[in-house]
């Protein structure tokens, strides 16, 4: 009788699970930030843009490098934060805020087109990278990721229009410049937000591992 020699079966060890009660902070905490960033696109992609052309004397190729500039860094960003953001969100989206904190104070006191168009780089690469850690972040909520996502999703609706409701009235009311000037509070209370929750998450984590 011929003896049948088996190789070992590797053993496949599954990736850490992070405590559900952690998993819901975090799921907060990235889509508080992709609100804040769905927020800051609208106000900057609004009447702000034909505001600044006429102010600075852009063309209409300047203008058209501008949006190009700010669309590359939004996608470039996003492919950046949804990698990123599944392993973790709270730095992602903490690091996209202080990017778009830095971005929203260039843009409002850029003095010409060319400062413009690099202000928008770091804008739009933490506006991508808030909102592809917001969309990683559904995929931690195990069962209820569906509804995790449909949250998000109307979420995202609600910061774009009342972003395009500040970036409309402010621009008219006031001017271009204060208008994105305007983004900056709810980024700072977004960054702050993220930095507690991001806490709160790590003491409830070590908590339900104890």
């Amino acid at each position: 009788m011929s003896e049948q020699i088996r190789q070992p079966t590797p053993s496949v060890v599954p990736p850490p699970v992070p405590p559900p009660g952690r998993s819901s902070w975090l799921l907060v905490g990235a889509g508080l930030g992709a609100m804040v960033a769905a927020c800051q696109l609208a106000v900057l992609i609004g009447p702000l843009l034909g505001a600044a052309r006429q102010a600075l004397g852009l063309t209409a190729t300047g203008l058209t490098t501008v949006v190009v500039a700010q669309l590359a860094a939004i996608v470039s960003g996003f492919a950046a934060g949804y990698l990123l953001g599944r392993r973790a969100p709270a730095a992602v989206t903490g690091s996209a805020l202080v990017l778009m904190l830095l971005g929203a104070v260039i843009v409002a006191f850029s003095p010409s087109a060319a400062i413009l168009t690099i202000a928008v780089l770091p804008a739009g690469l933490g506006q991508g990278a808030a909102l592809g850690a917001g969309a990683a972040s559904t995929g931690r909520a195990g069962e209820r990721r569906a509804q995790a996502r449909l949250a998000l999703g109307f979420a995202l609706l609600f910061a774009l229009a009342f972003g395009a409701l500040l970036g409309w009235f402010a621009t008219r009311s006031l001017s271009w410049r204060l208008a994105c000037l305007a983004t900056v509070p709810s980024v700072v209370v977004g960054l702050f937000a993220v930095v507690v929750i991001a806490v709160a998450a790590s003491v409830r984590g070590t908590q339900a591992g104890r």
